[in-house]
């Protein structure tokens, strides 16, 4: 069986980036305990549990947002995950007299300044995102007078009659489903300042499956809460025409649909570790 991976792989740098400020933690015996993530730190399961057997605590719950999940925190140390914080979350973590730590990613950052700049100049901002994701929860969190964006379709919701509009993003969205809001906005507002902030490493890892070479399964390894995983998977559905899974790891692989398979691609999240890659690697090549 013929088996292409697809690079680039392996973390990029804003996870690299909150995984060793969370090892450095570990390390520092003078930090207060107990250590809590607010919310998965990243969005990748084995991750997670691996920090939790050093001893972290998740804190985390479906449908709860990180502000809620701030309060079943009450003393030691708290690190913000990737995804960023809102001001919000920051000035209660602070009330509450805990020990902060920000692992956000810095291109998050930078959409957080971004937005609060053109905020602060008196221009209508306008985010474009996903619903419920921690680094929109974030970014909305700034001020109650973002539009939000989920799709094309919201757009037509829109009644905006300032002259001085500014739309950015989520930086893992999908860079053909962005172009397609992006020019909408245009259309609808000529004047609009578009400030696409879809990281390289997304942008990069995108446009290698949309020109991966023709095989008969594509299979994309990584967390099903990771957008930029998911990402991946609709752009080789629909880019590269190319039928796509994906699978959190070796256990979660679907096996039986390997059989009359002569040639498969692989590719992997943001967020996931390089040795889940080769572990189907390795089983694929037993076959």
């Amino acid at each position: 069986m013929k088996i292409n991976k697809i690079e680039p792989q392996g973390y990029c740098h804003g996870v690299i980036n909150a995984i060793n400020i969370a090892n450095k933690i570990l390390q520092n015996n003078d930090i207060k305990k107990p250590i809590y993530f607010l919310g998965s730190i990243i969005h990748n399961s084995h991750v997670i549990k691996d920090f939790e057997e050093k001893g972290i605590i998740t804190i985390d719950e479906k449908g709860k947002s990180r502000l809620e999940l701030l309060d079943m925190i009450d003393e030691g140390t708290v690190i913000f995950s990737a995804h960023g914080v809102s001001p919000q979350v920051y000035k209660k973590a602070m009330e509450k007299g805990v020990n902060i730590i920000d692992a956000t990613c810095p291109m998050v950052k930078l959409v957080h300044n971004k937005m609060d700049k053109y905020l602060n100049l008196g221009y209508e901002c306008i985010y474009i995102g996903t619903k419920n994701h921690p680094e929109c929860e974030g970014v909305l969190g700034i001020s109650d007078k973002i539009h939000f964006v989920t799709s094309v379709s919201d757009i037509n919701n829109l009644n905006i009659t300032s002259s001085s509009i500014y739309v950015t993003n989520q930086t893992t969205l999908s860079i053909y489903d962005i172009k397609d809001i992006f020019n909408e906005l245009k259309n609808k507002y000529p004047s609009i300042l578009i400030d696409d902030k879809i990281c390289n490493a997304t942008t990069i890892r995108q446009e290698a499956m949309a020109n991966q070479k023709k095989v008969d399964l594509c299979i994309v390894v990584g967390d099903t809460k990771s957008s930029n995983t998911k990402k991946l998977v609709k752009v080789s559905n629909e880019h590269a025409h190319i039928n796509t899974i994906l699978c959190e790891d070796l256990k979660s692989l679907d096996k039986s649909l390997l059989k009359n398979v002569k040639s498969i691609s692989i590719s992997s999240g943001a967020s996931t570790p390089p040795y889940l890659v080769d572990e189907i690697i390795d089983y694929i090549k037993k076959l």
